[in-house]
């Protein structure tokens, strides 16, 4: 295996030779047999220990343990500690999953603090296998089916290529010592009912299984990259990003060979319910579905991918000596007029982003805030009201802007849909003495 490790290395990892790195080690057969392989190669590495404080005494084994390792092989040693138990509770997750994340965001910060270059995992061969069914029954994508990452970021695993077999088999050889995680032995947990129930069968029903699904991920990451690419052209043509939120085109994802496809692509990260996804393009105008924090709108010809919390509930006073009121949506100037010709002052000034009110027919504090369902205005030019939906659904602006719209109110009366209508409330007449004039700022 020793051989084989260092060509390995030689041919997906030359930059070893070179960069600073680093090996977590939690004491177990895969990371020891790791550094024993780099040791006797004569990289130059330093070691990582994750204590999780999980198994009480035999936690504390385990850091003696690779604390005496790397002191005979004259190696740096990172211990970490951490309260796994009270992670889980704090964020709500199971143990394993607080493990893990404390792993990883431990191992951005000794980076970064340490200047390593590259940290490497012993995830091997059976590990992949184990993801690979765990991805199969939840459903996954190609992106799933092609396992565990070689790198990702500084991460490194040039394991990846070895079965859990010739690790065993050359920690004997070498007469290598480890220690055993009594936790791996317990079924109740998915990967290891895998790994001692389900893998052993199918390794006796399919001899060559081991062989042949290397191979198969082989051709799986070969059809990825394919299908990044193609993804990829689509992205640059059928996709937009506006104020932050992702617009897919509707007619142009129609037009590919797989709509369904492409759309599970692009909204993977976000869990949604691919059929309920692909029901949205033929789905009336405005119909939503959500997923966590994020949200999918049919807005006519676009697919909207927004967070839930994007909006911002707007609630501003404006009183006598407001100037200006800004907002995420709009910028407001506001000047008070005194003239004694104030209808020609209206109508030389006019233009669609400026609203003029007759002061003496307000009252203050006006009140900016965004638009509730129920909302009315009684427009110019109309009799009667007309609800603040039906106007912003014959404006034709998209289903995320209209939820962002604001209107601003006088008392009881709503006299500004702003930007959009006006009120014929406050209007300007030949008995006017003083005026306010609120300008939208472009």
């Amino acid at each position: 295996m020793l051989l084989a490790f260092k060509n390995h290395i030689k041919n997906h990892f030359p930059e070893f030779s070179t960069a600073s790195i680093a090996v977590a080690i939690s004491g177990g057969k895969d990371s020891v047999v790791l550094a024993y392989l780099l040791d006797q190669l004569d990289f130059n590495f330093e070691l990582i220990h994750c204590n999780f404080h999980l198994r009480d005494l035999e936690s504390d084994g385990d850091q003696i343990f690779v604390e005496k390792m790397a002191a005979n092989m004259d190696r740096k040693l990172h211990v970490l500690h951490f309260d796994t138990s009270q992670v889980a509770q704090d964020r709500n997750i199971s143990i394993q999953m607080a493990a893990r994340d404390l792993r990883y965001e431990a191992f951005d910060k000794i980076a970064v603090e340490n200047k390593f270059q590259h940290i490497l995992v012993a995830h091997h061969l059976d590990d992949q296998l184990e993801t690979f069914l765990i991805n199969l029954g939840r459903g996954a994508g190609l992106h799933g089916l092609t396992g565990i990452r070689e790198r990702n970021g500084f991460i490194s695993r040039p394991l990846l290529p070895f079965s859990r077999g010739q690790i065993s088999d050359y920690a004997t050889q070498n007469h290598i010592e480890w220690r055993e995680d009594s936790s791996n032995s317990s079924t109740k947990y998915l990967r290891n009912k895998l790994r001692h129930d389900v893998i052993p069968l199918l390794h006796d029903a399919l001899p060559h299984l081991e062989g042949n699904f290397s191979n198969t991920l082989s051709y799986l990451k070969n059809s990825e990259l394919l299908q990044d690419v193609e993804v990829a052209r689509f992205r640059e043509s059928g996709t937009k990003t506006i104020s932050g939120n992702l617009t897919i085109n509707i007619e142009l994802l129609k037009k590919t060979l797989k709509p369904d496809a492409y759309l599970f692509e692009l909204l993977k990260n976000y869990r949604f319910n691919i059929h309920d996804a692909v029901k949205l393009l033929d789905s009336e105008n405005g119909k939503t579905i959500k997923s966590g924090e994020m949200r999918l709108v049919k807005d006519r010809d676009a697919l909207i991918l927004s967070g839930i919390n994007d909006i911002n509930e707007v609630h501003i006073e404006i009183d006598e000596k407001t100037t200006a009121v800004t907002t995420t949506e709009v910028n407001l100037e506001i000047k008070h007029i005194l003239n004694k010709d104030l209808l020609t002052y209206v109508k030389n000034n006019s233009s669609n982003n400026k609203l003029f009110l007759d002061t003496s027919k307000l009252t203050m504090p006006l009140i900016l805030r965004t638009w509730q369902h129920g909302d009315r205005i009684q427009p110019y030019g109309m009799r009667g009201s007309k609800l603040i939906s039906d106007v912003l659904t014959d404006s034709k602006i998209s289903s995320l802007k209209r939820e962002k719209a604001l209107v601003l109110t006088s008392g009881n009366d709503l006299i500004w849909l702003v930007g959009k209508r006006a009120s014929k409330h406050h209007k300007i007449t030949s008995r006017t003495q003083s005026i306010i004039e609120i300008t939208i700022k472009l």
